[in-house]
């Protein structure tokens, strides 16, 4: 009864994906209450240690672009978003539409480098994960926007601001360089605008019967990979 109160309008859709986002930031489960983040803000992190997380997140990230893949090929028959999901594959394969002219990941190489890690050596640094290539599932067709929602709530969304204060705490506090910390410059720019995207998806989602409540479900239980991820 609660979902179908808040499925219909726009207005109840935001409303939703406002009380989303506050539960999940007072449970300390966003990318912004990431450790690492913390300890970049309050100087406590040392190099060291920096330098072990940049080389367990790029292990762990490095073909992060495939579910992007995957979206695109489990995806209805929806122009509009076919479209914004090639254009983000397109721009993680080859930084052509931001105009850094490369892989995403190998923008990141600029940090790694920082601390005496070659593109070599970087490409040999084990997945937490396990050492397999992600490879597609498929997605049943009512689920669809589900998953892509939560996984927009969970990464394009906060992603946006825990770059840019990842970007300053490492500029202002460890003295990195603006190119050293182009990554997280990069997305604190591309991923600022994906919010009403995501807010669009949300909205087919709350056409389906019990649908939001799915989606802060499958959200809460994501956000926590996704932060142990990024931590």
């Amino acid at each position: 009864e609660e979902d179908m109160a808040l499925e219909g309008t726009s207005q109840d859709v935001d409303g939703f994906i406002a009380d989303l986002e506050r539960e999940l930031r007072a449970r300390k489960l966003t990318l912004l209450d990431s450790e690492i983040l913390a300890a970049l803000e309050s100087k406590e992190a040392t190099r060291e240690q920096i330098c072990e997380w940049a080389k367990a997140f790029y292990a762990a990230t490095r073909h992060g672009r495939m579910a992007i893949g995957n979206f695109y090929a489990n995806a209805p028959d929806d122009d509009e978003l076919r479209r914004e999901l090639a254009q983000n594959i397109y721009e993680e394969e080859t930084g052509r539409i931001s105009g850094i002219g490369m892989c995403h990941m190998q923008v990141f190489q600029f940090l790694l480098d920082a601390f005496g890690i070659s593109d070599e050596q970087a490409k040999k640094l084990p997945p937490p994960f396990g050492g397999h290539m992600p490879q597609g599932s498929p997605i049943p067709p009512d689920e669809y926007y589900v998953a892509l929602s939560t996984y927009g709530f969970s990464i394009e969304i906060p992603n946006a601001e825990w770059s840019a204060r990842m970007a300053r705490a490492l500029r202002e506090n460890y003295g990195l360089s603006d190119q050293q910390v182009r990554w997280f410059t990069m997305h604190a720019e591309l991923d600022a605008d994906h919010g009403e995207e995501f807010r669009r998806h949300a909205r087919k989602v709350a056409a389906q019967p019990g649908g939001l409540g799915i989606l802060r479900e499958k959200t809460i239980a994501f956000a926590q990979v996704v932060k142990n991820i990024w931590n």
